[in-house]
């Protein structure tokens, strides 16, 4: 019991540490060319303020719930739901609420929610509601405080991410590896933006080191691994199952608008 207890401070604390750092821009409804940004956004405060590697958090996001952008990339979408195995993008959070809401109702329960698709049967009391689910601040937090508590108990980050899928081998092995893909690719991506704004600043300079314009140069994410600082605890918290009480007969699976 006192483990328990233990292990649902830890989560809290984690919990209140990410609202304590969060902003407007990531837990209202924005407009949707900016939703794009919002698991993303997400991921790399949560990787930052915990020190977990750079750009493992957003790559599981993208496979969990990435779709291709206006611009053609890959980009994780925060109102994604998988329900009995059927992938659903909604245009906004409020469709998309509304769309577990009757799910639930209709007794389904292998509901996937949010950026890290989260298992609303599996994690029931991850969050308090079902529009707390699909903040994207409160999902990537819970999705990363679950990767940490696996990476406890792995052998290594990478054992971590395929585990954050499934704990059969099988399964998890081409999990790690899709997301490992995704991550080499983002890391190439950052590093070739790096050196074009690198020779950007290079090339405002003359001979004698004197600034030919000013500007600021984006600071990058530090792509090397980093270990944890501080000693998570393990276990679930207690938090209210957002789960009906009775399970209602299930209905036959059909496309939410």
């Amino acid at each position: 019991m006192k483990k328990a207890n233990l292990a649902r401070a830890g989560l809290v604390a984690f919990m209140l540490s990410i609202l304590v750092m969060s902003d407007t821009n990531l837990h209202s409804a924005s407009a949707a060319s900016d939703d794009w940004k919002l698991c993303r956004a997400a991921a790399t405060r949560l990787e930052q303020q915990h020190h977990m590697p750079s750009g493992m958090v957003n790559s599981i996001a993208m496979v969990e719930s990435g779709r291709r952008s206006p611009d053609g990339s890959l980009q994780a979408w925060p109102w994604t739901v998988n329900a009995e195995g059927r992938s659903y993008y909604f245009a906004t959070r409020d469709k998309a609420v509304d769309a577990v809401r009757r799910m639930l109702a209709e007794g389904m329960r292998t509901i996937d929610v949010g950026c890290m698709q989260v298992n609303l049967r599996y994690h029931p009391r991850a969050f308090t509601s079902v529009e707390e689910a699909f903040d994207p601040m409160s999902n990537v937090a819970y999705g990363a405080y679950f990767l940490r508590e696996l990476e406890e108990r792995s052998d290594s980050w990478n054992q971590a991410i395929g585990r954050y899928h499934s704990y059969s081998t099988s399964l998890n092995t081409r999990y790690a590896a899709r997301v490992q893909a995704v991550w080499a690719k983002e890391q190439r991506t950052a590093a070739a933006r790096m050196a074009a704004e690198n020779a950007a600043q290079t090339a405002s300079v003359d001979g004698e080191g004197n600034a030919l314009e000013t500007g600021s140069i984006a600071t990058m994410a530090d792509l090397r691994l980093s270990s944890f600082a501080d000693e998570p605890a393990h276990g679930d918290t207690y938090r209210p199952n957002i789960l009906p009480a009775t399970t209602l007969a299930s209905a036959e699976s059909s496309h939410f608008d």
